[in-house]
């Protein structure tokens, strides 16, 4: 009963939201039209592989965005952010697929919880973040945003500071929902 429930919500899901290109992620959460094409040019040449969700996530936590395997992110459209922070979070999680995809997460993030060794995801838990906010705030500058990086970067760094929190709520998300891997509780976490 459980796996069929899972299915029904998949398939609401898939039917209720469609993947973005880049360009229509742009215009949904109202980014300059004067940067779309130096941003469109760029994504394209280094991020095409990402696939984008936008949708309204169904969370009791304040997440803004996730990845959900090696090439498809998704943004949470019920959160009220300027437009370039919206444009920072999906380079932030796409950078988060690629550590996916080089083996980091698993081990690294989600094991470490699953066995209770908070020390050892408080350690990959900054590294990952510090990695993912580099990638973001030196490809925002790469395409434009320099000043808004400059003004904001240390802001934008303070999820780094945030492993506490995380532990505590992925620890009560996976006793809660029950994942299989961390995909698993991160689609469960945002009602993908």
């Amino acid at each position: 009963m459980k796996k069929l429930k899972y299915l029904n919500t998949f398939k609401l899901f898939e039917s209720l939201n469609t993947i973005l290109n880049i360009e229509q992620l742009l215009e949904k959460v109202n980014i300059n039209p004067d940067k779309i094409p130096t941003i469109v040019k760029w994504w394209n040449e280094n991020r095409s592989h990402i696939k984008i969700y936008y949708f309204p996530f169904i969370s009791t936590h304040p997440i803004a965005g996730v990845f959900l395997g090696t090439d498809i992110i998704a943004v949470n459209s019920k959160m009220t952010l300027p437009p370039h922070i919206s444009l920072f979070l999906a380079l932030h999680e796409s950078r988060h697929c690629d550590q996916h995809a080089e083996g980091n997460f698993m081990e690294g993030y989600y094991d470490t919880v699953v066995k209770g060794d908070k020390e050892s995801f408080l350690q990959n838990y900054k590294e990952l973040e510090k990695d993912a906010n580099d990638f973001a705030i030196n490809s925002m500058i790469e395409i434009g945003f320099e000043r808004e990086m400059r003004n904001e970067s240390q802001r934008l760094r303070s999820n780094e500071l945030s492993g506490e929190m995380v532990y505590r709520m992925m620890t009560g998300d996976i006793e809660k929902l029950n994942p299989v891997d961390f995909i698993d509780l991160l689609k469960k976490q945002i009602g993908y």
